[in-house]
């Protein structure tokens, strides 16, 4: 029987694989050499993912201009609307023998339409019909820079006049 050199050389090739991975010099993988591996790879990742890569600072040549004057131009504050700064009665016309329209909460900012042809009075847009109506002027604050000479002048409203209802009997 002839045995082929193939099969002889597996024969002997395989049992000498076999025996050395068990081989006594060899070193054998432990828990301890893949924890530190494993601790090692993630350190030098989280440094990487911390330290951000260096850039060199941003060159910025360009100065800042100042105006003609050399001096910082200021804004002035444009001015608010009027304050409300006690609940209020919003009138048809000037006094109480107008009809109550609404009541204008305290903190409210109302809109200035126009001055009054009574003095103490100012006309404004009602916050909840948005129709002019009538406020005293102790119920407003106004801000220091508010220009007030440029505005309207509103005229009452006639009176309403009273109508009985029914004829007395003497």
């Amino acid at each position: 029987m002839r045995i082929s050199y193939f099969r002889l050389a597996i024969a002997l090739v395989v049992p000498l694989l076999f025996s050395a991975c068990n081989l006594p010099g060899a070193p054998k993988p432990n828990s301890d050499f893949l924890a530190t591996s494993v601790a090692a790879t993630l350190s030098v990742m989280q440094t990487n993912a911390v330290i951000p890569p260096t850039a060199p600072p941003p060159t910025d040549t360009a100065t800042p201009t100042l105006p003609a004057t050399g001096l910082p131009t200021m804004i002035a504050p444009t001015p608010q609307n009027p304050l409300v700064v006690a609940d209020a009665l919003c009138w048809v016309g000037p006094g109480n023998v107008y009809e109550v329209v609404s009541a204008i909460k305290k903190g409210t900012r109302v809109e200035l339409l126009g001055r009054g042809s009574l003095a103490g009075w100012w006309v404004v847009r009602n916050p909840i019909y948005h129709d002019p109506c009538w406020i005293q002027d102790s119920y407003l604050q106004f801000d220091p820079g508010y220009n007030l000479s440029g505005l309207q002048i509103f005229y009452p409203p006639p009176t309403p006049t009273f109508t009985p209802s029914a004829t007395p009997t003497p």
